[in-house]
């Protein structure tokens, strides 16, 4: 790899110094910044190559590839997309002496599979721009240079990748007495659920071209963000589920997920109450039946949706009206709070209105445990934010914009928002991703080589460069002495 740092040192620094004397000296920094670049990728491509071709000349030259190994094609080539571009990979063939299938030892060792195109830190790079943006641009970010990937690569990435991850288990729990719990779906527009072509009707004229994926978010507390009166507040010990879970079975694996998570990181001996906020969605309420120690607390912006819909003919006594059901809903009096809607809805004109009225009667008896709750429990009578976490975390990614996904688009694509949402980084999750890949297929690198490689740097390395790279025993070159004294260790 020195040839590249002893042609940096001759030639480009030549070039940096006259960027800075044509454009940064002159009040062009825009120029200078661009051209600065350029050359620094450029050496880092050449760097990235000539560091992979010392490692295959040590490969061939150790003992152990000797003793095991026979050269059957000296410079078979390949080109890997990286995040500094394109760059060609020149390696030996090998044969195995004892017979058998041959095998390219550099893939091995650095862990280049025979079908990858393009490296895991440029997928890494697109994956975590086309979870905020688009596959396109995701393609498009790949590479620090004007080298793309397709957004069907980008698409397929994301398809077969696995979103788990352990998480670190704390080895004291917190000691919380109530914990809050929001949960909502969005909906999707899809363009097929598994395959074009596989929308069906739904009898009504109208094909079911619909998924709605689920967003659960458990947190402590809500605390003020800034000054007191600020009027801006913070979620904390916040933690985010999700995914597309359809049907009960799936259902209950999203809520078990849940109560897997409150296990692991609280006393659930000294926690008392479990509030589960949301639409009174059956998927939602149902996680009561899961959760230790929960009630449903119905959220106050769907009942005064639904109230505000069944008065709204009113017009001018409709406020008079809503005060009267609100006034017969706060005495936890069901009775009276049907009288009242049921006289809302002798008024009404039009069969549309009077349906109006009666889904939120249906609405409210339905959920009337969920409203009182309030009243009875200090601790229900929060607000609550699951729509605003829907259009955070899913909807400004998956329904915001005219976009038709299939539904295993639409379930990584939560859980890789739910993933990012929750703090974590796309590069740990691929790093992990790749490594359980490897033991799968129980690729191991073989010890003895490793310790030849790493030996043969160390024995030939300081003499090698002190002779190539001028200067590089000054002491402000000791970050350069680090670099290249402690390769393979």
């Amino acid at each position: 790899m020195y040839n590249s740092i002893i042609q940096f040192i001759e030639k480009d620094t030549k070039i940096i110094e006259e960027l800075m004397t044509q454009h940064l000296l002159s009040g062009n920094m825009l120029r200078f910044e661009e051209g600065l670049m350029d050359t620094i990728m450029e050496f880092g491509r050449k760097l990235y190559q000539e560091v992979l071709e010392s490692v295959e000349k040590t490969i061939r030259d150790s003992a152990f590839r000797r003793q095991n190994y026979y050269v059957e094609h000296k410079e078979d080539r390949r080109t890997l997309l990286t995040r500094l571009g394109n760059i060609e990979i020149k390696r030996a063939y090998y044969t195995p002496k004892p017979g058998g299938k041959g095998v390219y030892l550099l893939d091995k060792y650095v862990g280049i599979e025979s079908n990858d195109k393009v490296s895991q830190a440029a997928l890494t790079s697109a994956l975590r721009e086309a979870v905020e943006t688009s596959y396109r641009k995701g393609g498009e970010e790949a590479c620090l240079t004007s080298d793309i990937i397709s957004k069907e690569t980008v698409k397929k990435l994301i398809h077969r990748l696995e979103i788990e991850m352990p998480e670190d288990i704390p080895e004291q729990k917190r000691k919380i007495k109530s914990l809050h719990i929001q949960a909502d779906e969005d909906h999707v527009a899809l363009q097929f659920h598994n395959e074009k072509g596989d929308l069906h009707n739904t009898g009504t004229g109208r094909k079911s071209n619909t998924a709605m994926p689920k967003l659960i978010l458990l947190y402590e507390n809500i605390i003020e963000d800034g000054k007191p009166g600020c009027g801006r507040f913070e979620l904390t010990g916040k933690h985010y589920f999700g995914g597309l879970y359809e049907g009960a079975e799936s259902n209950e694996d999203l809520w078990l997920e849940v109560q897997q998570y409150i296990y692991d990181h609280y006393d659930t001996e000294y926690l008392q109450n479990v509030y589960i906020a949301g639409d009174g969605a059956p998927w939602i309420v149902a996680g009561c039946g899961i959760l230790d120690k929960s009630k449903f607390v119905l959220d106050k912006f769907h009942l005064w949706k639904y109230i505000r819909k069944a008065t709204s003919h009113l017009l001018d006594n409709a406020e008079d009206a809503r005060e009267l059901i609100y006034e017969a809903i706060g005495s936890k009096d069901l009775g009276e709070t049907e009288r009242l809607l049921r006289k809302c809805a002798a008024s009404a004109m039009t069969q549309g209105k009077q349906k109006e009225v009666e889904d939120c009667i249906r609405y409210i008896r339905n959920n009337w445990l969920g409203i009182i709750v309030r009243y009875d429990d200090a601790g229900a009578d929060w607000g609550c934010s699951a729509e605003g976490q829907i259009s955070h975390v899913l909807s400004a990614r998956e329904s915001s914009r005219p976009m038709g996904w299939s539904k295993a688009g639409v379930h990584k694509m939560t859980q890789l928002r739910v993933y990012t949402g929750n703090g974590r980084k796309i590069i740990d999750l691929m790093e992990y991703q790749y490594k359980k890949k490897q033991a799968e297929k129980r690729i191991e690198k073989q010890d003895e080589m490793v310790r030849g490689v790493k030996e043969h740097h160390k024995l030939s390395g300081e003499e090698t460069v002190n002779r190539e790279i001028p200067g590089l025993e000054r002491k402000s070159m000791a970050w350069m002495r680090e670099l290249i004294y402690g390769y393979g260790a």
